[in-house]
């Protein structure tokens, strides 16, 4: 029988689905020929995802640069890609090291099994296999996610806001993250906490700040919007049982936090 096939070509990747659908891994160096490379996955010939690969302002030329990478297919069908930026083709960095750059690409399902990708709409990261419970991400891994509504690509980078005791913001329009210790403002939600005052709540977010860069206000319970159409890509108005345990804050690559001193 016919065995799903993984073949690369320059920077895109091409699925081959075979008769049977068995899990699949490959690791591959790919080799960037411009500042900032895009990343194409097709199943078929058909093109499924566009991940457009953002340099950070450290490093911000990935001309003649290598991705150390993993594309792994499931046997749930589900496609899981990341790798290490490196200057070498034959060694990179791990995570201890300063340099640690890595990209985490956003999960998806093939064709086969598409209607699950429609269950990840407006989903926080742990739920689109970003974050896993149990395992911190490293600072140095940033996510390429992919709009749930106009499919074009932006990068987040993260904190774990339970080990740095604080809590997280996001302004209306996303465009600006407020970072807040718990001990700067008297019964601030903390991560993991289930019930939260929604009175306390209205009199902690009149305290809040405005934010620096882009229009709004912030709310605990605003969500992360796509940085192009600007529609919810976290929706935390139609999922607000899951912002307790989104203990991951996230912020536009290259974009300062806001924090109150």
């Amino acid at each position: 029988m016919l065995k799903r096939k993984i073949k690369i070509t320059e920077t895109d990747i091409h699925i081959h689905s075979g008769l049977l659908n068995s899990a699949t891994e490959k690791e591959h160096v790919f080799h960037f020929e411009n500042s900032q490379p895009t990343l194409r996955v097709f199943e078929n010939k058909q093109l499924l995802r566009t991940f457009n690969i953002e340099p950070l302002s450290s490093n911000p030329d990935l001309t003649g640069q290598f991705l150390h990478s993993s594309i792994r297919i499931l046997d749930n069908e589900s496609v899981m890609i990341d790798g290490i930026i490196s200057r070498y083709p034959n060694e990179h960095p791990d995570w201890k090291s300063d340099d640690y750059e890595a990209i985490r690409f956003q999960p998806f399902f093939l064709n086969s099994n598409e209607q699950e990708n429609h269950k990840l709409k407006g989903q926080g990261l742990f739920v689109r296999g970003l974050h896993f419970s149990g395992t911190v991400t490293p600072s140095g891994v940033r996510t390429v996610c992919i709009c749930d509504y106009c499919n074009r690509s932006f990068t987040l980078q993260h904190f774990h806001a339970g080990f740095s005791e604080s809590q997280y913001f996001y302004s209306s329009d996303s465009k600006q993250t407020l970072v807040i210790k718990y001990s700067k403002i008297p019964n601030l939600p903390t991560q993991l906490q289930e019930s939260i005052s929604e009175r306390q709540l209205k009199e902690i977010e009149e305290q809040l700040p405005s934010p620096t860069t882009g229009n709004g206000t912030y709310r605990y319970f605003n969500s992360f919007r796509c940085p192009h159409c600007s529609d919810p890509f976290i929706d935390f108005h139609s999922n607000p049982n899951s912002r307790p345990n989104e203990y991951y804050g996230y912020r536009l690559i290259n974009q300062d936090f806001q924090t109150v001193e």
